[in-house]
């Protein structure tokens, strides 16, 4: 008897120290963690039946009496997520700010880029708009490439195709910030009278947004979006920077640290 409790010791302190490792550790090369769970497999085996319940009970216990653990283990686990996330981001950002037909605003060459993802029928994209207006007003050293990622409803797809048929007639950011600031289901109706509002001619409009090229360039947007991770509107992406949701000391902090 004293054996075995001597033995569940030792595991469940091996255990622990399994957990603090993961905890801590950042990312661990996958022939490791191969490796890591053959042995923790091995462990469990030598142990009898009896000897096992007892490190299960002794674990539940630990974490029972200090649930704390496991808000640390989640945030650890958050942490990690965020980190791959932002790996990810980075290895295709060129690629995402670098589309030969891009629309963008500001220098070609500024240090600073500023991509967001955004849906015409996203709240949080309308109550994002003003702050990213101002930005874009107020910082002429950062270049704005806006990616529509209609994702809500048929009509964000209509409003979606709308804004990019627009670019050929010079129009975009004032029909940009027009639709942003629009109420109701943004119908056919709603944004041909948006369209009209700011100048541009509606019929033209309608016969390049059945353009083949508008809805592959909302494919390509919405491939770019699921290589990064981002599942929602809005998304930002500061020089490689992911910040999901509009959180405007985030992104401030984000185009901060991309000045340094």
């Amino acid at each position: 008897m004293k054996k075995s409790l001597i033995v569940s010791a030792i595991c469940v302190s091996m255990a622990f120290a399994s957990c603090n490792k993961a905890v801590s550790q950042t990312k661990n090369d996958t022939a490791q963690k191969t490796q890591n769970s053959g042995e923790k497999t091995a462990i469990l085996s030598s142990l009898t039946k009896e000897q096992q319940e007892a490190v299960k009970l002794l674990i539940r216990d630990t974490l029972v009496s200090n649930p704390e653990i496991l808000l640390e283990a989640q945030e650890a686990y958050e942490a990690k997520m965020a980190r791959e996330q932002n790996e990810s981001v980075s290895k295709q950002f060129d690629k995402i700010v670098s589309e030969a037909n891009e629309l963008s605003f500001g220098p070609n060459n500024a240090k600073i880029t500023f991509v967001e993802f955004f849906d015409y029928r996203c709240g949080y994209c309308h109550a994002a708009s003003p702050f990213v207006m101002k930005t874009i007003s107020e910082n002429k050293d950062i270049r704005y490439i806006f990616k529509e990622l209609p994702i809500l409803s048929p009509n964000s797809l209509l409003a979606a195709k709308a804004a990019i048929a627009s670019k050929s007639q010079g129009k975009y950011l004032a029909f940009h910030q027009a639709l942003m600031a629009a109420k109701g289901d943004l119908n056919l109706d709603q944004i041909m009278g948006i369209a009209q509002s700011v100048g541009i001619d509606t019929a033209k409009l309608k016969t390049e947004m059945e353009s083949p090229k508008v809805l592959q360039h909302i494919e390509k947007v919405k491939e770019q979006a699921q290589a990064v991770g981002i599942n929602g509107t809005p998304g930002f992406i500061i020089n490689g920077k992911l910040v999901s949701g509009f959180n405007q000391q985030e992104i401030e902090a984000a185009i901060g640290a991309a000045r340094q």
